[in-house]
Order: structure tokens, then sequence, then C-alpha cells
């Protein structure tokens, strides 16, 4: 049922050699064949391929390069790899390709790339999409959500609105946390607590939501509402520097401990329970853009998605961050959200929601305990009449989804643009055949 199975390669992850940032050697690299100089961008590309075990940008690049160079195999050849990934791109429309224009291979792969794009029909009916509740308001920039697996409750954020909503198992929506009560700003993701009958959130200061005071930018933090009330329990804000910080995903490991990435920071935290701060995991600048994370062997190994970068595997004793091992066809830049799914023997099954690349998709992932790594392959294609899916929510075997969340509306100045044409998000489950 999945397609482009991936095959765990046995062979020890590769540790960063560079001191250098990836992000700043990728701006390197990109800067280097800019000026045309691209004997040296193509070693710089070959190494962050290299390091990240298949990395699309570096790969496209280097088909890029070869092309510019007249080595006419050798591009096609890092373009089969691209399309390898299933990823769509269309390098007809890339001036770098002009001199490759009617070769057959060339053609071939083309026209491979560009069907990438497409639907699935061969696994289209093996899962169908059932529609569960629409959220009735397109200014909410719903983020993320949580299902309360004893009631089927579901909580969704919205980060314009600066609120919580829940959704009855009927489809019925309503307020849990009010609009901006206590302050909130923009709430992004949400973690539930059954054993102590909570509901975390991060919440963050930004343009992105409603009355937004540039004073208050930079400024973020985790909150816990009761269940049974909604009213907040706990809030604990990430010390201020004088520079940006949004605390976007977050996570509960076994013990308790809140998991806390910073997506413009590129920071990683930790709440201890009963703790009144933050443990700096990871400074500020060791990952690019962090988004979910996933607790993977208590205590021991988190995978953070790193949206430019792929899937890293922190140490959490060793506080070490390194590219997760996995196979070269496997693409796993663009990542938002990750969802956990069943423990096996050897293995922990998980879901990630990548709207990063083309086409947008959910993998089906596992994660391999010894030797460490990842393997797995495209569950399902996320056309455009779903807008951008950012998190998920497992339940067995099925999952839902957020819909539309309202992400494309935004502009570059992180502002939401909303008017009479613009649509509500949506909840949604994919379910496989049996049900």
């Amino acid at each position: 049922m999945l397609l482009l199975i991936a095959v765990l390669i046995p062979a020890p992850a590769i540790a960063d050699p560079d001191p250098r940032p990836f992000f700043d050697r990728l701006k390197a690299a990109r800067a280097l064949m800019a000026r045309g100089e691209l004997q040296a961008a193509r070693t710089e590309f070959r190494a962050l391929d290299l390091e990240m075990d298949g990395h699309p940008s570096a790969i496209w690049s280097l088909a890029q390069i070869a092309a510019r160079l007249g080595e006419r195999d050798e591009a096609i050849a890092r373009l089969m790899d691209y399309a390898a990934m299933g990823l769509a791109r269309s390098p007809r429309r890339d001036s770098s390709f002009t001199a490759l224009a009617g070769h057959p291979r060339f053609e071939a792969v083309a026209k491979r790339l560009e069907e990438n794009a497409g639907t699935m029909p061969d696994t289209a009916s093996l899962r169908r999409r059932e529609p569960f509740a629409t959220l009735k308001d397109p200014g909410l920039l719903a983020e993320d959500l949580a299902r309360d697996p004893r009631t089927g409750l579901v909580y969704v954020s919205s980060i314009h609105r600066r609120k919580v909503i829940a959704v009855e198992p009927s489809g019925s929506v309503r307020d849990f946390v009010g609009s901006a009560r206590n302050g909130v700003w923009g709430i992004y993701a949400l973690a539930l607590d059954t054993t102590g009958d909570r509901l975390w959130g991060s919440t963050a200061a930004s343009p992105a939501h409603e009355n937004f005071v540039a004073a208050d930018s930079g400024r973020t933090a985790v909150l816990a509402w009761d269940l049974r009330t909604g009213e907040e329990r706990v809030r604990v804000e990430l010390p201020r520097d004088g520079t940006p910080h949004v605390l976007g995903d977050i996570t509960l490991g076994a013990d308790g401990t809140l998991y806390a990435s910073d997506s413009v920071g590129g920071g990683l935290y930790a709440l201890r329970p009963g703790a009144a701060s933050f443990d700096t995991l990871a400074a500020p600048g060791t990952f690019g853009n962090p988004q979910g994370i996933l607790e993977v062997e208590p205590g021991k190994r988190l995978l953070v998605a790193d949206y430019p970068r792929g899937l890293i595997l922190f140490e959490l004793e060793r506080r070490r961050a390194t590219p997760v091992r996995k196979s070269k066809n496997l693409a796993l830049v663009g990542i938002d959200g990750l969802a956990r799914g069943e423990r096996s023997a050897g293995f922990l099954k998980f879901f990630a929601i990548q709207n990063g690349i083309r086409p947008a998709r959910i993998l089906s992932l596992r994660y391999h305990f010894e030797p460490s790594g990842v393997a797995g392959g495209i569950l399902e294609r996320l056309d455009s009449s779903l807008g951008e899916t950012s998190h998920a929510v497992p339940d067995g075997g099925d999952l839902l989804l957020i819909g539309n969340s309202g992400w494309e509306r935004v502009n570059e100045r992180e502002e939401l643009q909303t008017d009479d044409k613009s649509s509500s998000p949506f909840l949604f489950w994919i379910r496989p055949p049996h049900r």
C-alpha cells in the first residue's frame, strides 16, 4: 500500500563533518553557483547530499551544474535520482536544461517528473477520505490538533484567532479556550496529557495573529489547560533575548517531559514535570527550521523534522543532532507534523505530513531501533483541493487531518489574507479499505 518503499541501508549515520551550520553551507553553495563557480558549487552540493543520504535541493542543483557543464549523462542521472524520490518539477521550464531538450532519455525523465505531480490511481481504491467537520471560519489559521481517545473530542489550535476549538464526535464546534484569553498570542502546537487531564499548547506573538502588538514580537511560551474547565494551569515563557522565537511544535515524553522546537530561532527545549523554566537541549541555530518532534526512545532519542534539511536524530544524553540514516530515494525535507503510530518489535511506526515539497504528501515511516534509522514511503498524495495540510493524529489505522489550514494565504509579512472568497479549514479522515 505504499509507493516508493525505502529499504533501510545498514550504514552508520553520517555526522556533520563541517563546523558550519548546514544552512550556511547550502546558502554558500547557491551563492557559488549564482556566481558561475560551478566546480566549487558542485563540491559543496555533493557534500550536502552525502551528509543527508540524499537531499532534493542538492540533487537538483547537481543536475543543473552538470547540464551547464555539458555533462548530459550526469545531468540526466541526477534528474532520475530526483524523480525516484517521487518529487515533481519541470526541467523543461529550467533554462539550465535547454541543451538537453529533445534527447530521448531527458524527455523520459522530464515526463516522469511531471507525472509525479499527479494523483495515485493505483492506491485511490485502497483508502478513502471522509469529512469530519468544517470549522466555519476562514480566519482561523488552523495549525495543530489533538484527539482524546477516551471521548473522541478533537482540539484544534488557531493562530490567527488566538484560541483553541473543541470539535465533538458529532462534528459540532465550540470554543475550548476563548480568543486571547489571559493574553495568549497565536496558539500553535497542541499535546494531550490524559494522565494529568491537561491540554498543552504553545503560543507565540507574531503578525499572523489578530491584534498583534509589535512590542511583544519574539515572545513565546507553553501553556497547559485543565481538560474539564478549560482554565489555564501552567504558563512558562521562553526568556526574551531580543531575537525572534516561535515554539511552534511540542510533544510529551513518556515521563511527562514537554519537548518544544523553536521554528524561528532553531533551538530545542525541554520542560520537566513541575519545572518553572526550560532546559535548553540544543542552542538557537542548531536547527534551520525545526517543526514536528517525536520521542522514539523514551529519555534517549528524539526525531526532529528540520523543514529544509530532513529528519534529525537528537540524542538526549549527549545532546547531539545528526541526520537520521535512510535510503537515498526517501526525501524527508519539508516535513511539518509528525504523528506517532504503533510500536512493534524492533521499530516504531509514525506518519509525517510533508507539505514543503511538490506534491504534498503523507509518509508512512518506521523508526528502527537497532541499528537506528528510518524507512518507509508515500502513504497518500495530498491534492490542491485539500489546501495546505499541516498536522494529523492517528486513531488505529486511520488518520485525522486538518485541510485548508490557511497557510497558503499568509503573505511575506506573516499576515493572514482573508476575503469573501476564502474558504474555512476542515477536518477529514483518511481511512484504510477495511473501514
